[in-house]
């Protein structure tokens, strides 16, 4: 008669044949278990609790896997063990509670922002399911989960989503003027740059097949600006996971220079430019274009100054607020500015003073609350309606390259033709770092000329009847923009 079985034996069969289970060797106190796909689990005892710790992954070969055991418990043997059972928290939740508990990020909409572009470019599969590399959804992930190759996979398609998502929104762009008035232009038909277009223009245009401009093309760096920004949220939330809730012993955002967005190389503003664009906007908003490229101001904060924040007397400008738009939310929200730093008052030359005396005597209403650059009902002048004003008036100078952030630019630009030190334009800018005051460090056409004009008396090659090697349409004071500049002649 037999002997019926142990538990500890009947456990150790198969369920269907009842043959022996066959079991992985163990290295030490760790093990590595063959799945029914085919791969390897590996495993080891918590050397406390004398739980089993499993990888956060399985493992192609069991070499692989007992090379995993070996690190784990070589690192116990050293006392450099890391619990890495702590990382098993989704990096939606972590993320989440990221946003709402850092006390770094003070703006609502600064969280806003940070929380919709990770829900569009962290969370979501991105990436194509049937190339090689295959697709990538972090949002399913735990913070252990995610190691430097799953980032770089990550990265890649991201920064190909990001980009075909700039592209898509700037063929999308309808433009802002009638096509007749851009083909009166290419063909040297006298056209203002606004108001009502004749009808024997109007006519010509249609004869001439309606043409409309060309879609424009897709820059290389298109894209580049948000998918920066979208690591460098990643890179923090990461940081944060190791350095401030230890819930992960690295860092798996390991790319080199992927949260550095690349420079965008346009020639700067000049001083005549600058007095056009001021000169082409309405007279109503004219002064806040001298008061940004004066006082070198954010837009947000220059559309927030009320009547009280002006102090003509002394020349002063308390800067304490900034106007934007929170997203999910209607209408426009007042918030500090970005930095504690920029609440404060600053001063202002004389010229800006005078500008703003009349532009106040004019537009601003009487109350001391009221918005020094309002609408006519005494509102905040719309991001829109800001952009269209700005984009007519720097067509009159053909410069269509130029955002409104270009005027702060020009700011420190002048400032450093003056001879300021990058520390003066750090102070001026109320940037941080001398690095971010750096990016303004560019000469002037007008200043490299003249530095450049003395190179040949300093060598003795100065010509004899003092004719010097003409500029080939470079205006003093005027610069060429570099889509314009001769050929064979560099910046």
């Amino acid at each position: 008669m037999s002997t019926p079985a142990s538990p500890s034996e009947s456990s150790a069969n198969t369920p269907k044949t009842g043959r022996p289970r066959k079991r992985s060797r163990s290295s030490g106190s760790g093990s590595a278990e063959k799945q029914r796909s085919g791969k390897y689990r590996a495993s080891y005892l918590h050397p406390v609790t004398g739980d089993r710790q499993y990888a956060p992954h399985t493992f192609d070969t069991k070499a692989e896997a007992q090379a995993w055991n070996r690190q784990h418990l070589a690192a116990i043997d050293r006392g450099e063990w890391f619990d890495h059972g702590k990382g098993d928290v989704l990096l939606t939740e972590y993320l989440a509670l990221w946003l709402d508990t850092n006390p770094k990020i003070t703006k609502d909409s600064t969280r806003e922002l940070y929380r919709d572009e990770a829900t569009r470019w962290i969370f979501p599969a991105l990436g194509d399911p049937a190339a090689p590399s295959g697709s990538v959804e972090l949002g399913t992930m735990t913070l252990r989960q995610i190691d430097p190759a799953t980032v770089r996979k990550w990265y890649a398609a991201m920064r190909q989503a990001t980009k075909a998502s700039a592209v898509a929104r700037a063929q999308s762009v309808k433009p802002r003027e009638h096509p007749a008035r851009w083909w009166a232009r290419e063909t040297g038909h006298a056209v203002k740059s606004s108001g009502r277009l004749s009808p024997q223009l109007l006519a010509a245009w249609t004869e001439a097949g309606s043409p409309t401009p060309p879609v424009p093309e897709a820059k290389s760096s298109a894209g580049a600006e948000v998918a920066a920004r979208v690591y460098r949220l990643l890179h923090a939330v990461m940081a944060a996971a190791v350095d401030t809730d230890g819930l992960i012993k690295d860092n798996p955002c390991k790319i080199r220079g992927a949260g550095q967005a690349p420079q965008v190389d346009r020639a700067p503003l000049s001083a005549e430019e600058v007095t056009a664009l001021a000169q082409n906007f309405p007279a109503r908003y004219r002064a806040a274009v001298w008061f940004a490229v004066f006082t070198a101001l954010r837009p947000g904060q220059v559309f927030a100054l009320r009547r009280k924040d002006i102090d003509l007397e002394n020349r002063l400008v308390h800067v304490g607020r900034s106007v934007g738009v929170v997203r999910k939310r209607k209408g426009y929200v007042y918030e500090t500015p970005k930095t504690e730093a920029t609440d404060r008052w600053k001063r202002i030359p004389e010229e800006l003073a005078t500008i703003l005396a009349g532009h106040m005597d004019q537009f601003t209403g009487k109350s001391p609350n009221a918005l020094v650059f309002a609408t006519t009902h005494g509102n905040v002048l719309s991001n829109s309606q800001r952009s269209r004003f700005f984009d007519r008036a720097r067509r009159t100078i053909d410069r269509p390259d130029v955002p409104w952030k270009e005027l702060r630019s020009a700011s420190a630009m002048f400032m450093y033709a003056q001879g300021a030190t990058r520390s003066d334009v750090k102070r001026a800018l109320n940037h941080k770092t001398d690095a971010a005051a750096a990016r303004y460090e560019r000469t002037s056409e007008e200043r490299r000329r003249n530095l450049m004009s003395g190179f040949g008396a300093t060598f003795g090659l100065g010509s004899a009847n003092g004719t010097q090697e003409p500029d080939n349409g470079a205006v003093a004071g005027k610069v060429i923009p570099l889509r314009e500049r001769p050929e064979g002649r560099t910046a």
